[in-house]
């Protein structure tokens, strides 16, 4: 079926106990990329791919496709990531951001921005909250070139202007993770005993 590309904003949900990384830091990293190295030193065996850190519903959705997909990750701390990069269990929501985040990522951040941009994919899926699309929108200038056929997970008020882009409206996120299995059963089809 070709290349897949799935794109989506972190989750709030960590598959590591938030109350031991409280414990080891006193608090629960945020927006402070400059502390990174420090964090991992102190967390180092709490570190987990980025696919593995999220537990939000849509990640364990992407979980189940992971051979046939290639996942990159918007999030609040690190910017642009790969599902495969290493990350630190964090607490941070661009809802809640000003324009210093941008400024941070372009310091420490959006590690794997440029292999999202070089990358050619036959699909592509992008599911993204509304904030979240507006800090895509900024940081990938032209989101049409991304794939041949682009699937847009998202409200209403929230769509791509890409004459490749078919809008899959959603009123939530249980409509968005039924999307999306939906879409990745098409086009992924040597996954086929899919089960939650």
């Amino acid at each position: 079926m070709g290349k897949v590309l799935v794109i989506v904003n972190c989750s709030r949900r960590k598959s590591v106990d938030m109350e031991e990384v409280r414990r080891r830091l006193g608090r629960v990293p945020g927006f402070d990329l400059e502390s990174e190295e420090w964090y991992r030193e102190v967390l180092s065996d709490l570190v987990k791919p980025a696919l593995d850190m999220y537990d939000g519903p849509e990640f364990r959705v992407l979980r189940h496709f992971r051979d046939c997909i290639d996942v990159f990750v918007l999030s609040a701390r690190y910017g642009i990531i790969s599902g495969n990069r290493l990350v630190i269990p964090y607490n941070a929501y661009l809802g809640n951001a000003d324009e210093s985040v941008i400024q941070r990522w372009a310091v420490y951040g959006n590690p794997d921005l440029g292999r999202l941009i070089s990358g050619k994919w036959d699909h592509a899926i992008i599911r993204l909250t509304r904030t979240y699309m507006g800090y895509f929108r900024r940081l990938v200038v032209n989101p049409c070139v991304l794939g041949r056929e682009i699937h847009v997970i998202t409200a209403r008020d929230s769509i791509l202007n890409c004459s490749n882009a078919v809008h899959h409206f959603i009123k939530g996120p249980g409509d968005s993770q039924s999307v999306l299995r939906r879409l990745l059963i098409g086009l992924c089809p040597s996954i086929s005993n899919y089960s939650k």
